[in-house]
């Protein structure tokens, strides 16, 4: 009779404690138990979402296409409006950078307003503020000459030397020119020229010749720069590169110039 008894107690006490934890539970909030995850779940989402896409301002990035559209014209035309003495033609835009506007950087002709005036080559510098207006920060002598550290220098105001670096008169790249670059470049793979402009020359047995182009690796998501490509064309009408050196656009600007 007793351990009956002990038994019934021992039911009705396992029963009252079942009662209490169904009890219990179906008093929680609704999703109580996933509170926590959820949480945490939407912190992550703000945290791995995309931030807007606005421009951000940094370095200089060389353009992808040198060729100048009319509204890269317009802003030459505009910043250069009141200048006088030199005509400048613009030849390509090379490079842009991102600040409270946009900076550019044109290759271009210049040439001096007097008779007989031999054409030279520059870098215009252009700076253009978030309201459409623009103007000139500085210009940069066209380095073409290579030296003994593999780099480019301008021809001096006063080179007369035989045999040395002259600028070329036209910038324009003819058939022959892509001809024989097309030639040097029959044995090299693994990138692609794009001549800009046909900038200086030297007479030597045959010529040198300074090309800027436009270098675009063979890879996925290429990113394109620019070079100074240096061809030489033999007697034989034969022609191979002897050089290349980047450009860099943005070493040659100076802010405010």
């Amino acid at each position: 009779m007793k351990k009956l008894i002990a038994l019934m107690l021992c039911a009705l006490l396992i029963a009252a404690f079942a009662a209490c934890g169904k009890t219990t539970e179906a008093n929680a909030p609704a999703g109580q138990k996933n509170d926590e995850p959820q949480a945490a779940a939407e912190e992550n989402a703000q945290t791995e979402e995309s931030p807007v896409n606005e421009p951000i301002a940094g370095g200089w990035a060389n353009a992808e296409d040198p060729a100048l559209t009319d509204e890269l014209r317009a802003v030459f035309e505009k910043a250069l409006a009141e200048l006088v003495g030199v005509n400048y033609t613009p030849i390509a835009c090379l490079g842009t950078q991102v600040v409270a506007g946009t900076n550019y950087c044109f290759l271009a002709q210049a040439t001096v307003v007097y008779p007989d005036a031999k054409p030279t080559y520059v870098l215009v510098y252009i700076y253009q503020d978030l309201q459409g207006n623009a103007s000139v920060m500085n210009f940069a002598d066209m380095p073409v000459i290579p030296n003994e550290y593999g780099e480019a220098e301008p021809i001096p105001a006063d080179e007369t030397l035989m045999g040395g670096w002259t600028y070329a008169e036209s910038y324009e790249i003819t058939d022959e020119i892509k001809a024989n670059l097309d030639k040097a470049l029959a044995s090299l793979d693994g990138a692609n020229y794009e001549p800009v402009a046909n900038l200086a020359t030297q007479v030597v047995a045959g010529q040198n010749r300074c090309l800027l182009c436009k270098i675009t690796p063979v890879v996925p998501n290429p990113v394109p720069h620019y070079a100074l490509v240096y061809v030489y064309e033999n007697l034989e009408g034969g022609a191979e590169i002897t050089q290349t050196i980047d450009l860099d656009v943005g070493a040659l600007c100076t802010y405010g110039a």
